[in-house]
C-alpha cells in the first residue's frame, strides 16, 4: 500500500490567517504585538496616505483614500530578523517557535503561539516590503511578498515565493528620514531613538479606506491596548502624513484620580493565597478628624480597619485563601487550574454625592474632584479589561462593556451606600479595571478562534466569580463607612431627619390615595380610614418641593459646568487677545510682499484660480475675518465691567450689539433693523452680561431658522420701546417660524434640552440649553417676562422687563 502526502493550497493557507484579522485595527494590533515580542521599546506607526476629495448628496467633503498611492509603515528598533529566522520561521506558517520559545531575549513573554500573525500584512495590503537588521549578526536584508500570488489556482504553499537579498550598509534610520523629509516630529523622535537594529515593514497596494476618523479610533484603542502604566518599556507611535498636527505618542490609562482603589494579587501558591489591598481615597481625613470624629463611637467603627488610625494610613491590606473567598461548594479542582493574576479596580464617583435620596454634602465628608474630568475619563477607559502578557484582549471592558454583568448584580440590590449595612453593590458606570494573566500561568484560557475573547469554560466562568467576590470586599468596606456616617447625620441632624421622614410619609400618603381611588372606581367599598384631606394636601406639596429641589440641583450642577468653559476661555484670554490682533494683518502683509515678487494679473491669466496664491491667501483672510468676530465675542464676555450691575440704555446696548455681529451676519447675508431710541426712558438696571446672553441667544436661534430662507432678504429685526412702568422689546426674524411639533405648545421650546436643531439622520444636535437661559435670566429681573407672540412666516419674541 502506498502512502501519499496532503497538500495545503496556498489560498487555503491564506483565508485561515485572514479568518483571525476581520478587520483593519485587528491587523494593525497584530503587527504591534510582534514588534513587542522582538523586544522593540518602540514601535511606530505610520500612516502615508493620500486623499481624493468627492462632494456627497449634500454637498459634504467626502475623503477616498487613494489605495495604489498610499502606504503603511510599522517601524521597530528590537532585535531584527537573520536569514534563518526569516526562512524557517517567518515564512513557515503556523510555526510553533513562539509556543515552546515563549520568551523573548529581554524576559517579555511573546504575545502570540498561533504562528499566523505575517498574514496581517496582507489584511492590509497585497504588497509588503520588509528591511531589518538582527542584533545577532549585524547585517541588513530586504524581503518582498506579493500577497495576491496566494490566489493562484491550483497553487500549494511551497510553490509561493517571496523575495530575499542582502543589503549592505543598510542604515534603518536614514531610509526612514530619506522617505519622510518634510515630517519634524517623525525626524524628532528618531533622533532622540537608538536604532541600529530593528525593522521595518512597508504594505502598499492597501485594501481600505483609511479615513481621517478611522485614525483617530485606532489611537484611542491604543491607548487601551496596553495596561495603565506609569512608566513602561514599551512604547507606541502613530503619525499621519496627512495630519502633521494630531496623534503621536500613545498614552496609556494611568490614573491617580479615585475614590477607591484596590489591588488583588493571585500567587498561585500551595496555600492559594490572595493579598488584596485597599486604598481610600474618597473622603477628607482633616474634615473626619475635626468635625466627623463621632463617628468612632458606634461600635463597629472601633474595630480594625475602621478607626481613624486605619483611615490616615490610607490603605489596609489582608491575605485571604481562594477557597475562603469561594463556597465550599466550589470544585477544588476547577480552582486548581486557575492560575497566578493581577487584578487591579477603581472606582470613580460621577457627581459629587452618590446618594440622591438622602445625601448631600454635610452627610459625607467628601472630597473634591472635577465631575468633568472622570466622566470625560469613564467615557473613555471605564470597564473591567483583560490583559495577557501586557496585552489586552477584547472586548472585555472596551466601550465600558459590562461582561461581568454587574448592573444585573446591582439592579437586584440598588441602594446606596449609605442607606443600609449588607447588599450595596457597585454601578458598572464607576468603574474601571485591569486583569493581568499569562499565557504561561493561565493554560486554561484560551483564545476563541477569532481571537476576540476568551472560551467560556468552566474555569473562565470560576474566574468571572472571583473577580467579582474580589470586587464584593471594597463594596463591604465602602458599605461599613458610609453607612455609619449616614447614621451620624441621623443622630446630628434632626431637621434633615424631619426632611427624609417627611418624604417616606407623602409617599406613603401617595400611594394610600391612588389605592383608594382605583377602588372607588371599581366599585368596591370606600374605606373611610385613610388619610384625611390636609395630610393629602401636605403630601402633594412635599412631593412638588422635592421635585423643585432635585431640577434646582440639575440646574446648578449645568450651570457650574458652562462656567467651567468660560474659565478656560479667560484662562487663556492674553494670549488670545494677542492672536486676534495679528489675525488680519498677517495676511495683509503676506499679499503686499507677495506683490514684490509676482504680478497678480499674470499669474492669473496662467493659473487656474484654485492655484494662484493670491486667491488663496484671501480666503485665509476670510476665515482669519471669521475667527477674528468670534475671537471678539468671546472677549467681550470677559470683561469686567460687563459682570458689574449698572444703568443699561437698550438703543445705546443694540448699537453695540449690531455693530459686533455686523460681519457674521454680512457673511450669511442677513439683515438687522433696530427700531427704537436711546434716549433716558429706555434704561434698566442690569448686569450686561445677562442681556448678552438673551440676545445672543435669541439672534443664534434665529440665525438658524434664516438658514434655509430664499428668494428674500434675510432679516431680523430689534424694537423696543417704555409702555408705562415697563420696557417692551419684540425681537423678531423672517425666518421658516417655529418647527412644526412645536406649534401647538409654543412654550416648550424654554425648556432645558428642549431642541429641534437635527442632522440629516435625524439625531439631535442641539445643546437645548440656549431659551432655557434666555427664560431663566429673564425670571430673575423682578415681574419680568418673555413670551412667544408670532410662530409663522418668522417667529417673534416680546420681552418685558419692569424699570425701576
Amino acid at each position: 500500500m502506498s502512502k501519499i502526502s496532503f497538500k495545503v493550497s496556498a489560498r487555503t493557507a491564506k483565508l485561515i490567517g485572514l479568518e483571525n484579522f476581520s478587520n483593519e485595527e485587528g491587523a494593525i494590533i497584530e503587527l504591534v504585538k510582534n514588534t513587542y515580542d522582538a523586544d522593540s521599546a518602540n514601535c511606530i506607526l505610520l500612516f502615508d496616505l493620500v486623499y481624493t476629495e468627492t462632494e456627497d448628496k449634500e454637498g459634504g467633503i467626502l475623503y477616498q483614500t487613494d489605495k495604489q498611492n498610499s502606504k503603511i509603515y510599522i517601524i521597530d528598533n528590537g532585535i531584527g530578523m537573520t536569514k534563518d529566522i526569516i526562512s524557517n520561521q517567518w515564512m513557515t506558517i503556523g510555526t510553533d517557535d513562539k509556543l515552546y520559545q515563549h520568551l523573548s531575549e529581554n524576559g517579555r513573554v511573546k504575545t502570540g503561539a498561533k504562528g499566523i500573525g505575517r498574514f496581517a500584512l496582507n489584511r492590509l495590503g497585497s504588497v509588503t516590503e520588509l528591511l531589518t537588521i538582527s542584533k545577532k549578526t549585524n547585517e541588513g536584508l530586504f524581503w518582498k511578498v506579493k500577497w495576491t500570488d496566494f490566489d493562484q489556482t491550483g497553487t500549494t504553499v511551497s510553490q509561493i515565493k517571496a523575495d530575499l537579498e542582502d543589503r549592505s550598509n543598510l542604515n534603518l534610520k536614514t531610509e526612514i528620514l530619506n522617505k519622510f523629509t518634510d515630517n519634524e516630529r517623525l525626524k524628532k523622535l528618531l533622533n532622540e531613538m537608538a536604532f541600529d537594529t530593528g525593522t521595518i515593514i512597508e504594505i502598499s497596494n492597501l485594501n481600505d479606506n483609511w479615513e481621517p476618523g478611522q485614525l483617530n479610533n485606532l489611537f484611542s484603542n491604543l491607548e487601551m491596548l496596553l495596561p495603565p502604566k506609569e512608566q513602561s518599556d514599551f512604547e507606541i507611535l502613530l503619525f499621519s502624513n496627512s495630519d502633521n498636527e494630531n496623534f503621536g505618542r500613545v498614552k496609556t490609562a494611568y490614573y491617580d484620580d479615585y475614590d477607591y482603589k484596590l489591588e488583588a494579587k493571585y500567587k498561585g501558591n500551595e496555600n492559594g493565597d490572595v493579598e488584596i489591598i485597599i486604598t481610600r481615597n474618597e473622603l477628607d481625613i482633616d474634615s473626619i478628624e475635626n468635625r466627623y470624629a463621632e463617628v468612632f463611637d458606634f461600635d463597629a467603627m472601633k474595630k480594625h480597619p475602621y478607626r481613624l488610625e486605619d483611615f490616615q494610613k490610607k490603605s489596609i491590606t489582608f491575605i485571604k485563601s481562594l477557597s475562603s473567598i469561594l463556597s465550599d461548594d466550589v470544585d477544588s479542582d476547577l480552582i486548581s487550574k486557575v492560575g497566578k493574576f493581577d487584578f487591579s479596580f477603581y472606582f470613580l464617583k460621577n457627581t459629587i454625592s452618590d446618594d440622591k435620596q438622602d445625601g448631600d454634602l454635610k452627610k459625607y465628608p467628601y472630597k473634591n474632584f472635577s465631575s468633568a474630568s472622570r466622566k470625560a475619563w469613564l467615557k473613555r477607559f471605564g470597564g473591567v479589561k483583560i490583559f495577557r502578557d501586557d496585552f489586552r484582549i477584547r472586548p472585555y471592558g472596551e466601550n465600558g462593556q459590562d461582561w461581568l454583568k454587574l448592573g444585573e448584580r446591582q439592579s437586584q440590590s440598588p441602594g446606596g451606600a449609605g442607606q443600609r449595612l449588607g447588599g450595596y453593590r457597585i454601578r458598572p458606570n464607576q468603574i474601571a479595571g485591569t486583569i493581568k494573566i499569562s499565557r504561561i500561568d493561565n493554560l486554561s484560557f484560551q483564545d476563541k478562534s477569532g481571537r476576540e475573547g476568551i472560551i467560556e469554560n468552566d474555569v473562565f466562568l470560576l474566574f468571572e466569580n472571583i473577580i467579582k467576590e474580589i470586587i464584593s470586599f471594597f463594596e463591604k468596606d465602602r458599605n461599613t463607612i458610609m453607612f455609619h456616617f449616614s447614621e451620624l447625620n441621623k443622630k446630628k441632624n434632626k431637621e434633615a431627619e424631619a426632611k427624609r421622614k417627611a418624604q417616606e410619609e407623602a409617599d406613603r400618603i401617595k400611594k394610600e390615595k391612588e389605592e383608594k381611588d382605583n377602588n372607588q372606581e371599581g366599585d368596591e367599598p370606600k374605606d373611610d380610614t385613610g388619610s384625611t384631606n390636609t395630610e393629602e394636601t401636605l403630601a402633594e406639596g412635599v412631593q412638588i418641593l422635592t421635585r423643585e429641589l432635585d431640577e434646582k440641583d440639575e440646574e446648578i450642577r449645568l450651570l457650574r459646568n458652562l462656567a467651567s468653559v468660560g474659565l478656560i476661555i479667560s484662562s487663556f484670554a492674553h494670549e488670545v487677545k494677542s492672536l486676534r490682533s495679528r489675525l488680519i494683518p498677517r495676511t495683509s502683509f503676506l499679499l503686499k510682499e507677495l506683490k514684490n515678487h509676482l504680478n497678480e494679473k499674470e499669474l492669473s491669466k496662467t493659473l487656474d484660480k484654485d492655484d494662484n496664491p493670491f486667491y488663496m491667501i484671501k480666503l485665509i483672510q476670510d476665515e482669519d475675518t471669521k475667527l477674528k468676530h468670534w475671537l471678539e465675542y468671546s472677549l467681550n464676555t470677559l470683561k469686567r465691567d460687563k459682570r458689574e450691575r449698572s444703568n443699561l440704555n437698550f438703543g445705546d446696548y443694540f448699537d453695540k450689539f449690531k455693530s459686533t455681529w455686523s460681519k457674521a451676519l454680512e457673511q450669511r447675508n442677513i439683515k438687522i433693523n433696530l427700531k427704537g431710541n436711546n434716549d433716558a426712558s429706555n434704561i434698566i438696571r442690569a448686569f450686561e452680561v445677562d442681556m448678552d446672553s438673551i440676545f445672543n441667544n435669541l439672534l443664534s436661534n434665529s440665525m438658524n431658522y434664516l438658514k434655509g430662507v430664499k428668494g428674500k432678504q434675510k432679516l431680523i429685526e430689534i424694537e423696543w420701546k417704555k409702555i408705562g412702568d415697563n420696557i417692551e422689546i419684540k425681537f423678531s426674524d423672517n425666518g421658516k417660524g417655529l418647527d412644526e411639533q412645536y406649534l401647538d405648545n409654543p412654550e416648550e421650546i424654554f425648556k432645558l434640552l428642549e431642541s429641534s436643531k437635527k442632522d440629516k439622520k435625524g439625531d439631535t444636535i442641539g445643546t437645548g440649553l440656549g431659551l432655557y437661559i434666555v427664560k431663566s435670566i429673564i425670571e430673575e429681573y423682578n415681574n419680568s417676562s418673555i413670551a412667544i407672540i408670532g410662530v409663522k412666516e418668522g417667529l417673534k419674541h416680546k420681552i418685558t422687563f419692569k424699570t425701576r
